[in-house]
């Protein structure tokens, strides 16, 4: 087993509450593994993509598809196919009834390309959502 040290923290009754019912419904062993899970997805989540070395991840981006936007995200795709492991795409409809197009990209390569890519995947117009995780 992992060396583990224990550390106190303190939470509003209300918000124990609330981390009680997460743990019954999600099926947690206890409220300490439901934290170190909450900490774990938040230090992948924000894993910086300045490190300067070959890192992989997930890019997630959801946008109304024009044509401009289909043909950007189409010509970024050719432009980085060279970190792009793997795309998964679908039109979805919105909750609030719009049209969308999702893209997933599974991607590995030096961060300097990765981060390149999605800063071009920001820039998209009508975009609704993006999100890198870095692993």
């Amino acid at each position: 087993m992992v060396n583990v040290e224990r550390i106190s923290i303190s939470f509003p009754k209300f918000l124990l509450k609330e981390i009680d019912e997460v743990v019954n419904k999600k099926g947690y062993s206890s409220r300490s593994e439901l934290i170190r899970d909450a900490v774990r997805k938040h230090i992948l989540e924000n894993n910086p993509l300045n490190k300067n070395e070959k890192v992989s991840g997930i890019i997630i981006v959801v946008y109304d598809p024009t044509k401009e936007a289909l043909e950007k995200m189409s010509k970024l795709y050719f432009e980085y196919n060279h970190i792009v492991k793997s795309l998964n795409q679908a039109y979805v409809t919105t909750s609030c009834g719009k049209n969308a197009k999702v893209e997933i990209f599974v991607v590995e390569g030096h961060s300097s390309d990765i981060s390149n890519f999605y800063e071009e995947i920001e820039k998209i117009n009508g975009k609704i959502y993006d999100k890198v995780i870095i692993f």
